[in-house]
């Protein structure tokens, strides 16, 4: 009866890790100003705020202010200061960064800088879409487009199973830089049709 007992309760240990372990929320967390917007987007998907200071990784970090001098230092591999040496190692560990193009000073200065210098920057800035970040503009999170998320999902609920999302199945939702792309727990996407959406500057949450 003992042994019997010990079983259940080793049993109920395992389901209720395997429970909390689903029921975690992922963490998203601001460098520079934080955005009611981007704020609201993220906690409706179940995701959680967390205070850049704090001493774990979030799963997301969104960096809604970046001079030109930083940017440049990033895209050249030189982190100088504490947030830039943070997006470096993340980028370094293929982990999300998202730069707010609303945010970058280089949107603001296009119209003043020197046509040569402006695709010298420009440069810099498409070379961080290159080490895997992505670059989205404020109106991504405030108007979502609700067409590639109503397409995937039909496709979704037509069925409970496990739905393969391959390099040719997102070719067909036609994607653009900007786009962000929900991913339903339904969803597995293969290795190289995530490579294909992070090089289209496609951002996948």
């Amino acid at each position: 009866m003992d042994n019997v007992e010990i079983l259940v309760q080793k049993i109920t240990d395992i389901i209720i890790q395997r429970l909390q372990k689903e029921e975690s929320r992922g963490t998203v967390t601001f460098l520079g100003k934080e955005y009611l917007s981007i704020r609201t987007y993220y906690e409706r998907r179940g995701y959680e705020i967390v205070p850049v200071k704090d001493k774990f990784n979030p799963d997301i970090v969104i960096v809604t202010e970046l001079s030109i001098l930083n940017m440049n230092r990033i895209a050249l591999g030189l982190p100088q200061t504490e947030d830039e040496v943070t997006i470096w190692e993340r980028l370094l560990n293929k982990k999300d960064v998202i730069f707010l193009e609303d945010g970058m000073e280089i949107q603001a200065s296009q119209h003043v800088v020197p046509r040569a210098l402006l695709q010298v920057l420009v440069n810099y800035k498409n070379q961080l879409v290159r080490y895997g970040a992505s670059i989205l503009p404020l109106k991504n999170f405030e108007e979502k487009d609700q067409t590639i998320n109503k397409e995937v999902k039909d496709v979704i609920h037509k069925s409970d199973k496990k739905e393969l999302f391959t390099i040719a199945k997102v070719r067909k939702l036609n994607l653009q830089a900007g786009d962000i792309f929900e991913a339903d727990k339904n969803i597995i996407i293969t290795a190289l049709a995530r490579d294909y959406m992070r090089d289209l500057g496609v951002q996948i949450v």
